[in-house]
């Protein structure tokens, strides 16, 4: 069985190309082309309709055996789906969830850790006007819903929502559910007020709103980091812009403990040049005491991926410090293909003493960064997420990995979800690039 984490590689004496990196002699090349992405399976979209939704965030419970997928109502009335991952290379549909009106979309999906048989779905109003000049619809639901797909009253093919929560403001966009305290964190799309909401989920049927916290500005993720009882958040537009933590030792009651003021820092100039524009999301490292931001860019030069330092060397979560920067494998300058090759959601993995970050980078597909030397982060095998609809190109949303079943979620807005298993295994192909089978970018480009 894999041991993950670096107490886990210790135990098996292949730490050290982990944190190697920490001494090794200034301007010593690290490059690695370690990291390698295998398909395992794909639920297509429902073949009578197949463009009837568009999927946006993935999520993987626990024990790896359900996901979830939110989604843009589009042709049908559909924003949150199930999937049954027992078996792997065969993820089946099992329902289809409608939202509470035709005003309303879902941007996010988490299964609840505190109460099995639970998945919380995000709601915003379905026009918006633009991102940065929201005009939400006065019909939409604005807020949560919990549902019950195998708790008490729900089914996996007949699921029951349980509650729904309004939030005051623009609707939630993207929330973070904590691992061991039956408490959420939204975000409530506001440029102006505090940017995240704690709230109780102790009940299903009755979550409470505990209190806005954070600095104003908008929010656009957060995650925990239970070991250190931290709270990590990606503020993109408003008043506040950049990377921000806070201490949650008291869950109910986050105060602010750092800040790094993305508005000090340049913009981006040129591809492999780092830039720090439209923080997008946070992911913590939490065995290294590293975090991961990737950036949403989508004119011009696109966001990356930035690598900062929360404790593994001189930066802290009172004073986090950059230290590593990646675009995506194959990034260009974005005028002709609007946010292409913007990186989105991704996640990390450890394996055979490497570690991994696995990523659903809209044009770019699924792919792998070898984030070993958190100084250098380098990326290896791509996917494209096109498979079994004809003249689409790939639009991957973003990737979740589950630990118990050693897989990667991902999910493509047209195309459906695949599962990868995502390994420290030697990278194939061209530079490390993947078999010459699995991302065809002059095709990508003519589509």
């Amino acid at each position: 069985m894999k041991r993950t984490g670096i107490a886990g590689l210790a135990a098996t004496g292949l730490a050290s190309s982990v944190t190697a990196a920490r001494t090794d002699p200034p301007g010593h090349d690290r490059r690695r082309t370690r990291g390698r992405l295998t398909p395992l399976g794909q639920a297509l979209p429902p073949a009578e309709n197949p463009d009837h939704v568009t999927y946006t965030f993935g999520h993987v419970n626990a024990d790896g055996t359900w996901g979830g997928a939110s989604s843009f109502a589009g042709e049908s009335a559909v924003i949150s789906s199930l999937y049954d991952l027992s078996d792997l290379e065969n993820p089946e549909l099992v329902h289809e969830l409608a939202p509470p009106n035709e005003e309303t979309r879902s941007n996010d999906v988490k299964f609840d850790p505190n109460h099995e048989g639970i998945y919380v779905r995000a709601l915003e109003a379905n026009d918006e006007g633009s991102f940065f000049d929201p005009e939400p619809d006065p019909d939409g639901k604005f807020g949560i819903e919990i549902v019950d797909f195998d708790w008490e009253e729900g089914s996996p093919e007949d699921p029951e929502v349980l509650a729904y929560l309004e939030t005051p403001n623009m609707g939630v966009h993207k929330f973070t559910e904590h691992p061991e305290e039956p408490v959420l964190y939204l975000i409530d799309k506001v440029t102006d007020e505090p940017g995240l909401i704690a709230v109780d989920i102790s009940d299903p049927r009755n979550p409470k709103i505990i209190k806005p916290f954070g600095p104003p500005g908008y929010c656009h993720d957060c995650e925990v980091e239970a070991g250190r009882e931290a709270l990590h958040a990606a503020y993109i537009i408003g008043e506040t812009v950049g990377y921000v933590t806070f201490d949650i030792s008291n869950p109910r009651d986050p105060t602010q403990l750092g800040f790094f003021d993305y508005e000090k820092q340049p913009n981006y100039t040129a591809i492999g040049e780092p830039g720090f524009e439209l923080a997008h999301q946070i992911h913590p490292e939490p065995e290294r005491e590293l975090a991961i931001m990737g950036d949403e860019k989508f004119g011009g030069i696109p966001g990356g991926k930035h690598v900062f330092d929360t404790g593994w060397d001189e930066g802290s979560l009172e004073d986090p410090q950059p230290i590593g920067f990646t675009h995506s494998p194959d990034a260009r300058d974005q005028e002709e293909y609007p946010g292409a090759w913007t990186t989105h959601f991704h996640d990390v993995v450890y394996d055979r003493g490497e570690v991994l970050l696995v990523d659903g980078g809209y044009s770019q597909g699924a792919w792998v960064a070898n984030i070993t030397d958190p100084t250098e982060p380098t990326p290896t095998e791509r996917y494209a997420t096109d498979d079994g609809i004809d003249d689409v190109t790939p639009y991957a949303w973003g990737a979740f990995y589950n630990e118990a079943r050693d897989f990667a979620f991902v999910t493509d807005s047209n195309t459906g979800v695949y599962t990868f298993s995502v390994s420290g295994k030697a990278a194939r192909g061209r530079d490390g690039g993947g078999p010459g089978n699995y991302y065809d970018l002059e095709a990508i480009l003519e589509g």
